[in-house]
């Protein structure tokens, strides 16, 4: 977990430059006629409980979390192109127990499009996710069950967009292509992820569909959600899944609580599962991934 902690150290510099170099008023003036728009934040998260001959029970725990978000947006003319990063990572420690991760995400996604007609665009849309470290089989911190690019996935495809303004995007590409990477061999040769043993590489051709929707929602409470669906066309009785949900709080100029879901189902992905109750594991298979946060931290944005 040395590895994770290091990671942490290095994405907590960069939020730290970034709050030194943000003043509580952004005054800078854009011109009219600027094609790029430039925004995004960087975000700093702290828990800790420390106990000292407490009768009540409990153990010392600690908590970090850091995220990065921008967003680049080309205008002009007929032609628009959007792009997303969104970076996250967190650690904790409770007790005497390792030190694990509690939230590891890499998230890109372009959108290139033509308009044709208002808000309606030909498009060409790539979305990519992986994370940064591995994952562990806790309790057991020897047995790696993922890393970076195991698994990795790309989808990319064309269609239709309709985006009557920058807080609502609907896109459906008929075309579309996932590709899911497992770069890790020893992963790979257990078939990992849905890939093939005797492969790193699967891909996947279907339809994919993508919603998002961002709203002030009562005064300084912001509500964002990207839904994504991903179906091959070998089967589109079942959909891949991934669908994100957040609910920003905003307290003052630098700081802000918020609660964030994921929500994961891949049909690839076997998870054990015990089928009977009795506390043992006999089966594998597809199942609902869910994870939940809520902290209050620093926020600077730009």
């Amino acid at each position: 977990m040395i590895k994770q902690l290091q990671l942490f150290i290095v994405a907590s510099s960069i939020c730290t430059a970034a709050f030194a170099q943000t003043t509580p008023q952004d005054t800078t003036t854009v011109p009219a006629d600027t094609v790029w728009k430039i925004n995004g934040a960087v975000g700093f998260k702290f828990n800790q409980v420390a106990l000292t001959n407490w009768v009540a029970g409990g153990q010392n725990s600690l908590a970090l979390n850091t995220t990065f978000d921008i967003a680049l947006n080309y205008a002009k003319d007929k032609w628009k192109w959007d792009n997303l990063v969104h970076l996250g990572y967190g650690i904790s420690k409770q007790g005497e127990d390792p030190l694990n991760k509690t939230d590891d995400q890499i998230l890109i996604n372009t959108n290139l499009g033509y308009e044709l007609k208002g808000p309606w665009y030909a498009t060409f849309n790539a979305n990519f996710r992986t994370q940064f470290v591995n994952g562990y089989d806790l309790p057991n911190d020897s047995v790696v069950i993922s890393t970076f690019m195991a698994p990795g996935y790309l989808v990319a495809g064309l269609g239709i967009e309709y985006k009557p303004n920058d807080n609502f995007v609907f896109l459906i590409n008929p075309i579309a292509n996932k590709t899911t990477f497992v770069m890790d061999d020893l992963l790979a040769a257990q078939g990992a992820y849905g890939v093939d043993s005797s492969a790193n590489i699967r891909a996947e051709f279907g339809a994919f569909l993508s919603l998002f929707y961002k709203k002030e929602i009562v005064k300084n409470v912001t509500f964002t959600t990207l839904y994504t669906m991903f179906g091959n066309y070998e089967d589109l009785a079942v959909w891949d899944i991934n669908w994100d949900l957040i609910l920003d709080f905003k307290i003052n100029s630098f700081m802000e609580a918020n609660l964030t879901t994921n929500l994961i189902y891949d049909q690839d992905i076997a998870i054990p599962v015990d089928r009977t109750g009795d506390g043992i594991k006999e089966s594998v298979g597809p199942r609902v991934q869910f994870r939940q946060a809520l902290g209050i931290g620093l926020t600077a944005k730009f």
